[in-house]
């Protein structure tokens, strides 16, 4: 079975939004960019919005998708889909999924304790600051 989900890219002063996952939770203790399944009937973007508000109490704009991942966790397979995003500075606060969060700068992001399947997420956001920067 394969799960349908979305990340968000939350940019902010040149800094993406991670959140760390409960160590009780699936891939607890991993950091991540925050986000859902999609349900049925939903847009990714739409469910992108939906879950965001529910897991950090904030609003976002979607922008535009940056990339996908397929990744196979055992009993699962997940096709991630990451979307840069926007929003005006608000309160986050964490509403389950989530035990703490940070904004780091794409570059400062440790891939060892980065979820497996946002790894391709993050190299394809790295390539985009190379390619904004030539």
């Amino acid at each position: 079975m394969t799960l349908e989900v979305v990340a968000a890219l939350l940019c902010d002063q040149g800094r993406i939004l991670l959140a760390r996952r409960h160590p009780n939770a699936s891939q607890g203790g991993y950091w991540e960019f925050p986000g859902g399944k999609i349900d049925p009937g939903e847009s990714p973007q739409q469910a992108l919005e939906r879950e965001i508000a529910e897991e950090l109490s904030v609003s976002i704009q979607v922008r535009h998708y940056l990339a996908s991942s397929l990744h196979h966790y055992g009993d699962k397979q997940v096709n991630l889909h990451g979307y840069l995003c926007h929003w005006q500075p608000q309160p986050i606060q964490l509403t389950g999924s989530h035990d703490q969060y940070q904004w780091l700068r794409p570059e400062q992001i440790d891939r060892t304790t980065l979820a497996p399947a946002d790894l391709p997420l993050l190299d394809a956001l790295l390539q985009k600051h190379r390619n904004a920067s030539l």
